[in-house]
């Protein structure tokens, strides 16, 4: 039985299983690496560069999340309301593996300053305990569904509505790596290891964007590396 995601549910959204809706990217792609043409398909009209925004603080409001939505709301007229495809790095740390609690190998610890009386046994067990809930919490099932498989990458993919593609804005700086509307007359890919975001489409989709003064939108080629992070 397939892993219904609370989240994804919220949104109207659901996982693909197997490489149906995707399967067509892989051949369009350029040689792996920092490039555009790797982050978005080959054989759009025009191409841009989004600047990933980061906030400084974070418990602030500035995030991947927030170019997302942005450019969602530029493109989304060009392809009225279809559906779109969203493809999710399996890497990802808050992942966990199907059928498991998620309190469980969540990487949590408790540590107590060296100073001071030790505190005892009850009161490690329930920090420990409060912390694994809190965990818990932003951590995210493992779909049991074949993921989408990219040169060096794999991806789990839903479907749904355009507002589905912030459907894990719990965890708010791992934007989907891939979207793109079900006729794919646009493609917005954002590789894990980069500070900027491409986006491909029709010469009008592309100047829409461009000329949208929220991204700072710059023109680009396949061939352009895009900004690693530090």
């Amino acid at each position: 039985m397939t892993v219904v995601s609370p989240h994804l549910l919220a949104v109207g959204a659901a996982w693909e299983d197997g490489p149906d809706a995707g399967g067509w990217i892989a051949d369009r792609l350029g040689p792996f690496g920092p490039s555009v043409g790797h982050a978005v398909p080959l054989g759009y009209c025009a191409y841009a560069v989004v600047p990933i925004p980061w906030d400084a603080d974070p418990e602030g409001d500035r995030g991947p999340l927030d170019a997302v939505a942005a450019l969602l709301e530029i493109l989304g007229p060009y392809t009225g309301g279809q559906p779109v495809h969203c493809g999710m790095w399996d890497g990802w740390g808050w992942w966990h593996d199907t059928g498991t609690d998620p309190r469980i190998d969540s990487g949590v610890r408790v540590m107590w300053p060296e100073s001071g009386p030790r505190p005892s046994r009850e009161e490690i067990d329930r920090a420990l305990a409060e912390a694994r809930e809190e965990a818990a919490a932003s951590r995210v099932e493992r779909p049991d569904v074949e993921p989408l498989a990219l040169p060096h990458r794999r991806y789990y993919v839903w479907t749904g509505p355009p507002r589905s593609a912030t459907a894990f804005r719990h965890q708010p700086q791992d934007p989907p790596s891939l979207i793109w509307p079900e006729d794919r007359s646009w493609f917005i890919g954002a590789p894990i290891y980069t500070r900027e975001m491409a986006v491909g489409g029709t010469t009008e989709a592309v100047a829409a964007v461009i000329g949208d003064r929220r991204l700072g939108a710059r023109r680009a080629t396949p061939g352009d590396d895009l900004h690693l992070d530090d």
